[in-house]
């Protein structure tokens, strides 16, 4: 009836599509430099990974020390990443995200390297190494973050901090696996050669890799506040997950005989499942709900495996906390970035992954304690416990009136 009405709502549909289809083009090498950041975050992952198999070998049957001695490495290893990894963020914000993401695999290349002259003489070595892959994965860890939120478009932040992501679980998951068949059949060295070749494999996966320019205003050596409890929210959440990490193989022996393997591989196929295609959550539904909807999970998934007869029972349990986690820390990461003033963002980042050291630090120290004096059902009710306490922070954490929802 309007026919030139007509020919200007098809000529403006042609432009949207013509302007998409442009933005597609000028983000296609922001999407080529995000895939390649994952690589190499992957490979400084591998690293770390390869660590898990590596150093119950070498303290166990190089150095014929005990368990103990492996506990403490890890407590070095994430005592160091927590306490250098605000410094990493200032890093970030002064020098860019490339200087410091090249400088974790640097620093993990050198730890691997300490391995190899690692003896009974010179154990020593042993916590050096440790230390020095501490400060490598905060740095690498906090810069890869960062670079990937740097390149995605503001509504897809979230799902960029997911994505990235799949690159720490892909690491933990494969490294220990490769380790574990260079020991069994090229020995210690080769398996201890692995934690220096995947950073160096990574540092060749940044050649020409360029990051966004520092912002102009020079950071605050200040902890940014904003992000304070979204970092406790994230603490929170890694000891509910460690709960299902750490006991649940001893639970389900003692309850059923065995299966709780399975009940831990079906978090970990969850959590992975839950990046690729639900990570994108925080971005549609907000960060504030999504980490409502992320704790509330949460809760349920630790409470199925506290009462769980069977490991199929347990299975359940797994498979919502495993969902959990791929929501809450993309979710908690955008209210801090989305609080914190621009030239502290990266700080900001730091100071919010650092909630995780401090959830494995409090996870290593009390849970097998409570196991010990009030059974593995208390250890589950401790896990509901911080659920329950990160709710609470996602209630402080609500928008106010005439604020965005994600702050």
């Amino acid at each position: 009836m309007y026919p030139h009405l007509a020919v200007a709502r098809n000529a403006e549909a042609t432009h949207r599509i013509l302007q998409s289809m442009g933005d597609w083009h000028l983000r296609s090498p922001k999407r080529i430099a995000f895939a390649r950041i994952v690589i190499a975050g992957l490979g400084g992952f591998i690293a770390l990974g390869a660590a898990f198999a590596v150093v119950p070998d070498v303290v166990k049957q190089d150095m014929h020390e005990t368990d103990v001695v492996v506990g403490w490495t890890l407590t070095v290893f994430a005592a160091t990443a927590l306490l250098t990894r605000f410094f990493a963020g200032v890093g970030i914000d002064r020098r860019g995200a490339r200087a410091v993401f090249a400088l974790g695999f640097l620093l993990l290349a050198v730890a691997g390297a300490l391995f190899l002259f690692v003896t009974p003489e010179r154990e020593w070595l042993l916590f050096a190494a440790r230390a020095l892959q501490g400060v490598g994965q905060a740095c690498m860890f906090t810069a890869g973050l960062s670079w990937a939120v740097q390149l995605a478009p503001e509504s897809r932040r979230g799902q960029a901090m997911s994505l990235f992501g799949l690159s720490v679980w892909a690491g933990l998951t494969v490294g220990p696996v490769l380790a574990q068949l260079l020991l069994d059949h090229a020995g210690t060295r080769a398996a201890e050669a692995l934690m220096l070749v995947a950073p160096v494999l990574a540092l060749v996966a940044m050649i020409g890799l360029r990051s966004p320019p520092v912002h102009a205003e020079t950071p605050s050596l200040s902890l940014p506040r904003e992000a304070m409890r979204p970092s406790l929210g994230l603490m929170a959440g890694a000891v509910v997950m460690a709960t299902i990490v750490g006991f649940a193989v001893l639970t389900f022996d003692a309850r059923s005989g065995g299966g709780g393997a399975y009940v831990i591989g079906a978090y970990g196929a969850a959590t992975f499942a839950g990046r690729i295609f639900i990570g994108h959550l925080p971005d549609k539904l907000g960060a504030y709900k999504t980490g409502v909807l992320a704790f509330l999970l949460a809760l349920i998934g630790v409470a199925i495996i506290a009462v769980a007869p069977s490991w199929q029972v347990g299975l359940v349990g797994g498979i919502i906390c495993g969902l959990a986690w791929s929501l809450l820390f993309p979710a908690l990461g955008l209210l801090a970035v989305d609080r914190t003033p621009r030239p502290q963002r990266n700080s900001a980042l730091a100071v919010y992954t650092a909630g995780f050291d401090l959830g494995t630090l409090l996870s290593g120290f009390t849970l097998g304690y409570i196991a010990n004096a009030a059974g593995y059902e208390a250890v589950y009710a401790f896990g509901a416990g911080f659920a329950l306490v990160g709710l609470a922070l996602m209630w402080s954490m609500r928008p106010r009136p005439g604020t965005t929802a994600a702050a």
